[in-house]
């Protein structure tokens, strides 16, 4: 069986999949507000791989709920995917992603999902949610390295909630996208979008840095991944404190 049939057959028809009994739905069962959630996600694309970064916080409203949670999840030596939004949902995507994977292998054990492939699988899949009137609640940023003309470039690829997708070189997402990203570009264009990996977790840091500032439901406590020629390297938890020097001048204006 050629690699490219089996691929056919493991991403079948995502309507097919959907017309099971067992994932029929009602009215009433459809999500309407999202109860535990993530804030920002922020990736950025740099010279042989791509960085992303988010806070270990799921909040219940603007509450402070779990701590220590991540909301990324390694795909594969490839690909890495990462959340904003409802993180049940996001829980539920994760065994879609892992049916998908198994299905793939049985057809071809040295296949892997690409994350190109990836991207359009899940840009189907939460636009026929939306079309269905009971969406995903959640932004999802794939970030991983695409082979493209015999050599590895990489990949951000953005899905928003309406199925609406799109690939760039950078992203912020949530509140980030309007803190966040005309910094994150400001900082490429400096260097020509020429970034090596320490430039780009540093950009990060700063852009979570300017995330606690602003966002009430952003952590100090973030995670920065990567994906380069060496595979996915998960980030180890790290904190920031910041600077609230400015706290000296609240008058407690209101």
């Amino acid at each position: 069986m050629s690699k490219y049939y089996a691929l056919l057959l493991a991403f079948q028809d995502i309507r097919t999949m959907y017309a099971q009994k067992s994932l029929s739905f009602s009215e009433v069962e459809a999500t309407v507000n999202p109860t535990c959630t993530g804030t920002s996600v922020c990736a950025l694309a740099y010279d042989g791989g791509v960085a992303v970064m988010s806070d270990r916080l799921v909040s219940y409203g603007k509450t402070a709920q779990y701590r220590h949670i991540t909301r990324q999840y390694r795909v594969n030596n490839r690909v890495i995917i990462a959340f904003g939004g409802d993180h049940a949902d996001f829980q539920w995507l994760q065994n879609v992603i892992e049916r998908q994977t198994c299905e793939l292998k049985s057809h071809d054990p040295n296949a892997d999902l690409s994350p190109k492939m990836l991207h359009g699988f899940l840009t189907s899949l939460l636009y026929y949610r939306r079309t269905r009137m009971n969406p995903l609640w959640n932004t999802l940023v794939v970030a991983g390295l695409q082979t493209q003309n015999d050599h590895l470039e990489p990949f951000i690829g953005v899905i928003t909630s309406r199925g609406v997708a799109y690939r760039t070189r950078s992203v912020a997402t949530g509140m980030g996208a309007m803190l966040l990203n005309q910094v994150i570009e400001t900082e490429q264009r400096k260097n020509d979008g020429k970034l090596s990996k320490e430039q780009a977790i540093d950009i990060l840091r700063k852009s979570l840095e300017l995330s606690i500032y602003h966002d009430c439901v952003a952590d100090n406590e973030f995670e920065i991944s990567t994906v380069d020629k060496d595979g996915v390297q998960l980030g180890v938890p790290e904190f920031i404190a910041g600077n609230w020097d400015i706290a000296e001048y609240n008058c407690d204006y209101q």
